[in-house]
């Protein structure tokens, strides 16, 4: 049990543009800051959309988280000896159906079942080709004061060496349909998402599941979407492990930048937005701290600790 410095027993990190850089780098000061912190008594907890298996391995391997609120709360780990603490998977009807509803807007799909992440192929080619894609952000930039056929180049490298990164990442099964994975998931699935490149229609297919009743949507940007039952999210899932671990919501702080963390706004005292975080998610933020390309979490971290170390509570 964490010795709840100056009343802050728990800390929640979302990872992707929180803790994590460029989808898979992470700075040697948020490490230090972190395992501080744990040092110094905090709990420590992920609070990802990933599921376990796709946890960057310099987090896992460093020892400094002890519990995981993964794929969007679906699923919470104790990461000392791996043990499962909670499951709540869509049903595998409901995930079927999920499929089917949305199937006219030809998406790309992602599941998380059990411990394994599947992805379809189609899923790369948009994330380098789509127009939100790595190739079009960087013909975005060619004329800006910062870009030149140089800089775009570069852009479009980096785009390609992070979609072949996931693509080819051994903790992901990529699949050219997500669909039989669906249907042998009798366990059930515990996040599904989807990628569809035309904005317009991503918010018609948000709103086509979010009437539905039986889910949980998010909509990250302008062309993802991320599903978990109803009642299933971020929140969900830190609130359940405060009450495991014995912390009152209001000594617990979440760190986060997109849609998915807001649920972690609403039942933690304190919620701080990154420097890099969506509008939305600023506007609902108790403060907002560096981006990730600054260690935002390492500067907050370190500014904390040193006034634990004074005795000064902010």
């Amino acid at each position: 049990m964490a010795r709840r410095p100056q009343g802050v027993g728990l800390l929640f990190f979302d990872l992707d543009d929180t803790l994590v850089q460029s989808g898979s780098y992470v700075s040697p000061r948020v490490l230090k800051a972190l395992a501080a912190a744990r040092d110094a008594g905090y709990i420590l907890s992920i609070a990802s959309g990933r599921p376990l298996c796709i946890v960057n391995k310099s987090i896992l391997e460093s020892g400094v988280m002890d519990y995981g609120v993964c794929a969007n709360g679906a699923m919470v780990t104790r990461l000392r000896d791996g043990s499962i603490l909670l499951s709540q998977p869509l049903a595998c009807a409901d995930a079927m159906d999920c499929h089917a509803m949305l199937g006219p807007f030809k998406p790309a799909w992602n599941a998380f079942i059990g411990t394994h992440a599947y992805f379809e192929w189609k899923g790369a080619s948009y994330m380098l080709t789509g127009r939100n894609g790595a190739i079009a952000r960087a013909t975005r930039q060619q004329g800006s004061a910062k870009g030149g056929l140089r800089a775009m180049l570069r852009l479009v490298r980096k785009g390609v060496r992070y979609v072949w990164g996931m693509a080819t990442h051994k903790s992901n099964r990529q699949v050219l349909s997500i669909l039989p994975h669906l249907r042998a998931a009798r366990d059930g699935v515990h996040k599904m998402g989807c990628t569809i490149p035309n904005a317009q229609r991503c918010a018609q297919a948000y709103e086509l599941l979010a009437a539905d009743g039986r889910f949980e949507v998010v909509r990250m940007g302008t062309t993802e979407l991320e599903v978990t039952a109803r009642g299933v999210s971020k929140g969900s899932g830190a609130r359940w492990l405060m009450e495991h671990v014995g912390v009152d919501p209001q000594d617990a702080v979440a760190f986060g930048d997109g849609g998915n963390d807001l649920p972690l706004a609403e039942v933690c005292g304190r919620f701080v937005a990154m420097g890099n975080a969506d509008e939305e998610v600023k506007e609902a933020a108790s403060e907002v701290c560096g981006s990730v390309a600054q260690d935002g979490v390492a500067l907050w971290i370190e500014n904390r600790l040193a006034q634990d170390a004074e005795g000064s509570p902010s």
